[in-house]
C-alpha cells in the first residue's frame, strides 16, 4: 500500500474535476492506501472514508509549500490534475516534488489552445519537465495528441477515462433536495444537465452551452408541453452568458417548465439517475464526467460533437440548439430502446490504470537515478 498526494479541487464547488478527485481518492482508500489531497481551493476536511484534505493556497510558492506538506506526511507519489498545461504550474510542481524525492504524476483534464505556433522555450521546458515524469494521463485521445504535440513523451502519455462511477442512491431520488423531487414528479418527460458556473471560450461563446440548452428545451417543449428542464448551476459565473440563455428561454416561452437549480447536490449523478436525458452541450470538453456518470446510471445522453464522445451518446453540432432539440426528441420518440442502448454500453475501468501507475510510482526505488538518466537524455535530444 501507498501514501499517494492528489492535488488539485476537493468539492465544494462541484465540477468534473473535483467530483473525480473525490471518488478516485475515496477509492483509493478504500483499497488500502493512505490519502492526503492538497486542495488548491483551501478546504480542510477529515472525510470519513479516511481521505485528510488540506487546504493549498494559490500563489508563488504554492509548489514549494505541496512539497513541504507532501515531506512532512510521508508521502510516497504525488499526483497533479491539471486543465491544459501550464508550463508555469508544470515546471515549479515537477522541481518540487524532484527535490523531495516524490514521483510525480499528472492527470490533464482538458486541452483548448487555439494556438498553433508554441514559443520554443515553453516547448523545451514542456519536454524537460515530461522527461521528469512518472506517467501523464489525457482525458480523452484528443487531449494525448495536444499533450504530445506539446513535447510530452509519447510513450509516457495515456488517455484515460477520469471517471469513478457513483454510487446510485436507494431510493435514487433520496439525496435529492424536495424542489427537485417535486419537479420530476410533476414533468412526466424530464431532461437535465449543469455546470459549476458559467464561463466563456477564447472566442467569448458560452463553454458550457447553458444558451444551447435552452434553445434545445424550447424545441423539445413545443412538441412535450409536459416536459421538464433541469440545469444544475451552483453558481451562475459569466451574468451577461445566464442572462443571454434565460432571453432564449423566455422566448420559447418555458417559464416554469425550466428550473435553473442553483443549491450544491450531494451527488449531481442524482440528478442525472432520475432523467429521461441528459445532455452535455459544451463548446470545448475532455473526457467528461458528467457524460461518464449518466452513461452508468442507463440515461440517454445527448452531447456536442466537439470532442469524439464515447459509445452510447448521441451527438449534434457544437452550439446548435435547434439540432439539438431535433435529436433529443428521436431519442424521446422511442424512449425505451435507447435505454436499452446505454444499458449495454461497456464502462471504462480507468481508475484501476491509474491506481496501478501511482502504486508503481511509489514503489519505484530508483526514481531519481532514472529521473536524471531521462533529463540527460532530454537535454541531448
Amino acid at each position: 500500500m501507498a501514501t499517494i498526494a492528489q492535488i488539485g479541487p476537493w468539492p465544494q464547488p462541484w465540477g468534473g474535476i473535483s467530483v473525480y478527485v473525490q471518488r478516485l481518492s475515496r477509492l483509493l482508500a478504500a483499497n488500502g492506501h493512505r490519502v492526503v489531497v492538497l486542495d488548491h481551493q483551501n478546504n480542510a476536511v477529515d472525510d470519513p472514508s479516511g481521505v485528510t484534505v488540506v487546504p493549498l493556497p494559490n500563489g508563488k510558492s504554492q509548489a514549494a509549500r505541496a512539497a513541504r506538506e507532501m515531506a512532512a506526511r510521508g508521502v510516497q507519489v504525488a499526483h497533479l490534475h491539471l486543465i491544459r498545461l501550464p508550463w508555469k504550474t508544470l515546471v515549479p510542481f515537477t522541481t518540487a516534488c524532484e527535490a523531495v524525492g516524490i514521483p510525480l504524476i499528472i492527470s490533464v483534464h482538458s486541452f483548448a489552445d487555439p494556438r498553433t505556433v508554441i514559443p520554443p522555450a515553453e516547448r523545451a521546458m514542456v519536454k524537460l519537465c515530461g522527461a521528469r515524469l512518472a506517467a501523464v494521463f489525457a482525458s480523452g485521445g484528443h487531449v494525448a495528441e495536444r499533450l504530445i504535440g506539446r513535447g510530452l513523451p509519447a510513450d509516457k502519455v495515456r488517455a484515460v477515462a477520469p471517471f469513478v462511477p457513483p454510487r446510485r442512491a436507494t431510493p435514487v431520488d433520496a439525496r435529492l433536495p424536495p424542489v427537485l423531487r417535486r419537479f420530476r414528479a410533476e414533468h412526466p418527460t424530464l431532461i437535465v444537465a449543469g455546470a459549476a458556473a458559467l464561463t466563456r471560450t477564447a472566442t467569448g461563446a458560452d463553454l458550457y452551452g447553458f444558451d444551447v440548452f435552452t434553445q434545445m428545451a424550447a424545441v423539445v417543449g413545443a412538441e412535450y408541453p409536459d416536459a421538464g428542464f433541469v440545469f444544475q448551476l451552483p453558481r451562475h459565473g459569466d451574468e451577461a452568458l445566464y442572462g443571454a440563455a434565460m432571453a432564449i428561454a423566455e422566448r420559447g416561452q418555458l417559464g416554469h417548465r425550466l428550473l435553473v437549480h442553483t443549491e450544491p447536490l450531494q451527488e449531481a449523478s442524482d440528478l442525472w439517475a432520475i432523467a429521461d436525458i441528459f445532455a452535455r452541450p459544451t463548446r470545448s470538453d475532455g473526457d467528461s464526467v458528467s457524460i461518464r456518470e449518466a452513461l452508468s446510471l442507463g440515461t440517454p445522453t445527448l452531447a456536442s460533437d466537439v470532442v469524439a464522445r464515447p459509445a452510447g451518446v448521441v451527438e449534434f453540432p457544437s452550439g446548435d440548439g435547434d439540432a439539438a432539440g431535433t435529436a433529443a426528441l428521436q431519442v424521446l420518440a422511442n424512449l425505451p430502446a435507447a435505454r436499452v442502448a446505454v444499458a449495454r454500453v461497456p464502462q471504462p475501468d480507468g481508475a484501476a490504470v491509474v491506481e496501478r501507475a501511482l502504486v508503481e510510482a511509489a514503489a519505484d526505488p530508483g526514481f531519481g537515478r532514472s529521473v536524471r538518466r531521462r533529463v540527460i537524455s532530454a537535454l541531448a535530444s
